[in-house]
C-alpha cells in the first residue's frame, strides 16, 4: 500500500512539473483502481505526451466517468471537451460531435468558468478550419479571449488570440492579424503557457506566416 501511495505522489509531482515520462512511469506502476478522477486525468495527459493516444482516450473516459458520477459538472465538461478534440484528431467527427454536445449540456446554466472559454475556443476553431466561416470564427475567438482574460486563463486567452489572428490574416486583415499572432507568441516564448498551448501558438503562427 505504501509503495502505491509513493508512486501516486511521485506521479502527481511529476505531472505538476510537466515531466510526462516520469509521471507516466509512476502512474503505470501504481494500482490504477485506486486512482482518483484527477489522477486519471493527469495519467491521460502523460500518456498523450508519451505518444499513446488510445491509452490517453481510455483514461480520459474513465476520468470523465469519475467526475460525472461525483456530480462535478465542470470537470466532466473539461474531459468531454478534451475527448472531442481527441476524436477530431482521429477523424472521428461524429464521435467528436457527441462529446462536444455533451460538454455543452454540462455547461449549460453553469456560472462562467474556464471551461466556457474553452467551449467558445473550440467553436471558433471549428468555424475557422472546418467550416471556413471567418466572421463566426472571429466572434467566437473574441468571446473566448474576453472571458479567459477575465478569469485569468492565460492558455485559452493566448490560443484565442492566435486563432483570431489567423482568421484575420485569412480574411485579408494581415497587419491586424499579425499583431495578435505576435502578442500570443510573446506569451509562449516567455514561458507563460502550458506546453500544449505553447505548441498550438507556435504552429498557428508559423502556418499563418
Amino acid at each position: 500500500m505504501s509503495q502505491t501511495v509513493d508512486q501516486v505522489e511521485t506521479a502527481r509531482s511529476a505531472a505538476e512539473r510537466f515531466a510526462w515520462r516520469e509521471a507516466y512511469e509512476a502512474y503505470t506502476g501504481a494500482d490504477s483502481k485506486g486512482l482518483s478522477a484527477v489522477d486519471l486525468e493527469h495519467f491521460a495527459e502523460a500518456a498523450w505526451w508519451r505518444g499513446r493516444p488510445d491509452e490517453a482516450i481510455n483514461l480520459r473516459e474513465r476520468a470523465y466517468g469519475g467526475f460525472s458520477s461525483s456530480g462535478d459538472r465542470l470537470s466532466a465538461a473539461r474531459l468531454a471537451l478534451a475527448l472531442a478534440d481527441d476524436h477530431v484528431g482521429r477523424g472521428l467527427f461524429a464521435v467528436a460531435h457527441g462529446w462536444f454536445a455533451n460538454a455543452e449540456r454540462l455547461l449549460e446554466g453553469q456560472p462562467e468558468s474556464v471551461e466556457h472559454g474553452v467551449l467558445m475556443l473550440m467553436r471558433g476553431i471549428n468555424a475557422l478550419f472546418a467550416e471556413g466561416d471567418l466572421p463566426a470564427a472571429i466572434s467566437e475567438f473574441e468571446g473566448a479571449s474576453e472571458l479567459s482574460l477575465r478569469l485569468g486563463d492565460r492558455d485559452t486567452h493566448a490560443m484565442a488570440l492566435v486563432g483570431k489572428g489567423r482568421a484575420l490574416v485569412k480574411s485579408g486583415n494581415v497587419e491586424q492579424g499579425l499583431a495578435l499572432l505576435d502578442e500570443a507568441t510573446a506569451s509562449a516564448v516567455c514561458g507563460e503557457l502550458r506546453p500544449f498551448s505553447t505548441g498550438i501558438v507556435y504552429c498557428i503562427t508559423i502556418s499563418s506566416c
